[in-house]
């Protein structure tokens, strides 16, 4: 075996763990998140440049293997693969999409449905080895029912159209002490519109016994396996996981509206990289 490099990207963080030639985690770190679809190429170059100087010096890595939310094409994954190249040298890269890792993570080699719901959201049938079938997520404008970024788009419209109870937008503008002009420049003009959305979700979280605030979340969720994982016709017969902060932090909720609709989830977890770890060292 050789010492390998993994790392989970997403846009709001990257999670990193490197692994020496005998299967052990030797470092596990977390670095600022990148999406490859928009993110120029000099900061990804300079974003892994930072990450190699706080790498372990004694431990050479012989192979990366990167999943990265925006490695939506063939190109965009060329692009990281030789950012990575130009960073660690002449070491094997294996550049996927963050859909790719959640399945590898969630299900190794069996088949089913792996779903992703963090900052995005996103679904694929998995038959043990490679995607077969995906429903694409078209992001949090056309899609992503369920993410963070919907949900805290769906929040801050209810709150500034004064469409939840007045004690809860009193509250949410106390505790952010946001403007909406801010509001308004940071999603129509910001460089992470996503993100700063998906900021939010800890309001809901922690108001969940709101039953308008609880709505929200079961609304989305609704969507979800409606709009993602209904779509595939043998779902109600395979497992159905899921990863990423608000599956895991949500999990009940979750559960609950998929049971609603048929269906069962069988394991979530709150972010992809142990199952990878577990992948590349079997």
């Amino acid at each position: 075996m050789k010492s390998k490099l993994i790392a989970d990207a997403g846009s709001t963080n990257i999670e990193w763990v490197l692994v020496d030639a005998e299967g052990n985690v030797v470092q596990s770190l977390v670095t600022e998140g990148l999406n490859a679809l928009i993110s120029p190429q000099d900061d990804m170059e300079k974003a892994f440049q930072n990450t190699r100087g706080l790498l372990a010096k004694d431990i050479p890595v012989d192979e990366i293997h990167y999943y990265g939310a925006g490695c939506a094409t063939p190109q965009i994954c060329e692009k990281v693969r030789m950012t990575l190249r130009s960073v660690w040298g002449d070491c094997l890269c294996e550049v996927n999409s963050d859909l790719l890792g959640a399945a590898r993570s969630l299900l190794l080699n069996r088949k089913g449905v792996a779903c992703i719901m963090g900052t995005g959201s996103n679904s694929c049938l998995f038959d043990g080895n490679m995607i077969v079938s995906h429903i694409p997520s078209l992001g949090y404008i056309l899609g992503d029912e369920g993410s963070g970024a919907v949900l805290g788009r769906r929040l801050l419209g209810d709150i500034l159209k004064r469409q939840l109870p007045d004690e809860i937008c009193r509250e949410f503008m106390s505790e952010y002490d946001i403007t909406l002009p801010e509001i308004l420049d940071s999603v129509y003009r910001g460089s992470a519109p996503g993100r700063y959305l998906a900021s939010f979700v800890p309001f809901l979280s922690k108001n969940l016994s709101s039953p308008p605030v609880c709505s929200i979340v079961r609304s989305e969720f609704t969507r979800f396996i409606e709009r993602n994982v209904a779509m595939y016709n043998e779902a109600k017969s395979l497992e159905i996981c899921f990863t990423g902060s608000v599956a895991y932090n949500f999990e009940k909720i979750l559960r609950e509206v998929a049971t609603s609709l048929g269906y069962s989830v069988s394991y979530v977890s709150r972010s992809p990289i142990d199952g990878l770890v577990r992948f590349h060292t079997m």
